[in-house]
C-alpha cells in the first residue's frame, strides 16, 4: 500500500527521486522501510547499470513517442492567436461572454486534469488499464482541433466543446507517455534531469511552432481550413506512439529494474485521503498550484490578444511577439531542471513569485508610458518565471511529502492546476470585455487583470513563505 510521509526530503538528485516515486502510478504498491537520510544517499549515488540494447532502444521509442506526443499540449500552449478567431464563431444573438476561444480550452484542461489525471492513476494503479492503453488513447487529442474545425464549418456551435472533453482524455494519455513512461527509461541510468530538459525542450519547441503556424494559417485559411490542417499535424504526431503501443514496444521499465528506495518514508500508516485533506501543507500546495496557473496561464494563453489590444498591433504581429516570449519559456523549460536539482525549491519559489508580483503590477506603467518592446520584455521575463515553477511543481510536491506519496498527492494538486489554468484566461478575456461594453479604451482594457495577477502572485508568495518556514521547523 502508499504510504504517508509528511517529512522534508532532502534535496540531493531530486529529479531522479520524482521519477521513482512517480513509477508507483503504474505499480501497484511501493514499498519503503528507510530514513530521509538513506533515501538521499540512494538518490545522490544511484546504480547507473548500463542497459542492454534492448533496453536502449526501448528507451529511445519511448522518447520519441513522447516528443511526437508533446504536440498536443504544444498546440494547447501556443494557442493565444487561435482566440478572437474562435470567439467570431459565436451565432448571432448568442452573447459574447460565451467566448468559445477561452472557454473551449478550459474544458479541455479541465477535463484532462481534474477528471482524466485522477482517473488514469485510479485504473493503473489497480492494473485495470496499461502503458499501451496509454498510447492507444492518445489519438483522442485529435479531437480538440477537429472539433474546432467542424464548429468554425458550421457543424454545430457546441460540438467543439463536446470535442474539447474527448481531446482531454488524449491530452492525459499523452502525459502519461511523457512524464512517466519516457523519464522512468532514462531514470535507470540515473539521468532523469537529462530527459525532463529533451522532453521540457520538445514542449517549448511545439508551442512556438503552433503559435506560428496557428497565426499564419489562419490569415491565409480561415480557422476553419487551418484546424483542420492543425488536427492532421495531431494526428500525425500520433500514429508512432500508436504504432508502438500496437506493436506492445511502447512500455516502462520492469519494475525491478526500477532502483526504488526499499523502505517507506515517514509512519508506515496507509494512505487515506480524509488524512491528507486535514494537512495544512496540502491546503498551501493546492492554493499555489491554482493561484500561479490563474496568473501565469491566464497571461500566456492572452499574449496574443493583449498586444493587440494594449498597442493596437496586427494580429501577425502580435502573433511573433506571442512567439518571442514562448521561446524563452521554451528555454527555461529545458535548462531549470538541470540548474535546481539543489536549490531549495520552496525558497526558489517564493523569490519567483515576489519577482512576478512586482512585474505585474507594473504592466499598466509600461503599456501607458513605454514602447511595445518594454511590455515584450517584462513578460518574456514573468514567462520564464511562470515556467519555473511549473517545470518544478513535482519536484515542490516531493520535498513536502516525500517519495512515497508522490504518485498519490500528485493527482489530487493537479487538480489545481485545471482549474487555475481554466479561470486565468476566463477572467483576463471576461475583463476585457467589461472595459469593452463599459466604452473604455482598449488600451488600457487589460489593467485590471495585471493588477489581479499581481495580488494574486503576491498572496501566493506569502503562501509560499509561510508554508517554507514551517517546513524548515
Amino acid at each position: 500500500a502508499f504510504r504517508v510521509g509528511p517529512g522534508v526530503v532532502s534535496r540531493g538528485r531530486c529529479p531522479q527521486l520524482l521519477l521513482n516515486a512517480l513509477s508507483g502510478v503504474l505499480r501497484n504498491t511501493m514499498r519503503a522501510q528507510c530514513t530521509p537520510e538513506q533515501v538521499s544517499d540512494h538518490v545522490t549515488n544511484p546504480e547507473r547499470p548500463a542497459l542492454t540494447g534492448q533496453q536502449k532502444r526501448l528507451r529511445w521509442k519511448a522518447t520519441l513517442a513522447a516528443m511526437s506526443l508533446d504536440a498536443i499540449p504544444g498546440l494547447y500552449v501556443g494557442s493565444s492567436p487561435l482566440v478572437e478567431f474562435m470567439n467570431d464563431t459565436v451565432p448571432a444573438g448568442v452573447s459574447a461572454w460565451l467566448a468559445p476561444g477561452v472557454t473551449q480550452p478550459a474544458v479541455f484542461i479541465v477535463f484532462a486534469l481534474c477528471f482524466f489525471f485522477p482517473l488514469y492513476a485510479h485504473l493503473l494503479r489497480k492494473k485495470k488499464i496499461t502503458v499501451k492503453t496509454m498510447g492507444l488513447l492518445s489519438v483522442l487529442g485529435t479531437a480538440f482541433p477537429l472539433s474546432i474545425a467542424v464548429t468554425a464549418g458550421g457543424g454545430g456551435f457546441w460540438v467543439q466543446y463536446a470535442g474539447a472533453a474527448v481531446g482531454g482524455a488524449g491530452l492525459m494519455a499523452a502525459q502519461f507517455v511523457e512524464k512517466i513512461v519516457a523519464i522512468q527509461w532514462w531514470a535507470l541510468t540515473g539521468d532523469a534531469a537529462k530527459g525532463a530538459a529533451l522532453l521540457g525542450c520538445s514542449v517549448g519547441v511545439w508551442s512556438v511552432a503552433f503559435t506560428l503556424l496557428s497565426a499564419d494559417l489562419c490569415q491565409r485559411l480561415g480557422l476553419e481550413n487551418a484546424m483542420y490542417f492543425l488536427a492532421a499535424v495531431i494526428f500525425a504526431a500520433s500514429l508512432f506512439p500508436l504504432w508502438l503501443a500496437g506493436s506492445g514496444e511502447l512500455q516502462a521499465p520492469e519494475p525491478a529494474e526500477m532502483p526504488v528506495p526499499s523502505q517507506p518514508l515517514g509512519g508506515g500508516v496507509d494512505f487515506r485521503v480524509r488524512d491528507l485533506l486535514r494537512s495544512l501543507s496540502f491546503w498551501q500546495l493546492l492554493f499555489h498550484f491554482t493561484a500561479f496557473f490563474l496568473f501565469g496561464f491566464g497571461q500566456k494563453a492572452l499574449l496574443s490578444p493583449i498586444f493587440q489590444a494594449t498597442y493596437n498591433v496586427t494580429y501577425v504581429e502580435s502573433a511573433r511577439f506571442a512567439a518571442a516570449v514562448i521561446a524563452i519559456y521554451a528555454a527555461v523549460r529545458g535548462v531549470l531542471p538541470l540548474v535546481t536539482r539543489r536549490l531549495p525549491l520552496l525558497a526558489v519559489n517564493v523569490g519567483l513569485l515576489a519577482f512576478s508580483a512586482v512585474l505585474y503590477a507594473c504592466f499598466p506603467a509600461i503599456v501607458g508610458s513605454l514602447p511595445i518592446c518594454w511590455l515584450v520584455a517584462a513578460k518574456t521575463l514573468t514567462g520564464a518565471s511562470f515556467a519555473g515553477q511549473s517545470t518544478l511543481r513535482n519536484l515542490l510536491v516531493l520535498e513536502v511529502y516525500g517519495a512515497a506519496d508522490l504518485a498519490n498527492v500528485l493527482p489530487l494538486l493537479e487538480a489545481g492546476v485545471g482549474v487555475g489554468k481554466s479561470l486565468g484566461p476566463l477572467i483576463g478575456y471576461y475583463t476585457y470585455l467589461a472595459d469593452q461594453e463599459a466604452g473604455e479604451g482598449s488600451h488600457a482594457a487589460y489593467n485590471p487583470f495585471f493588477y489581479a495577477c499581481a495580488a494574486v502572485a503576491a498572496a501566493d508568495a506569502i503562501n509560499m513563505m509561510v508554508l517554507y518556514s514551517r517546513t524548515r521547523r
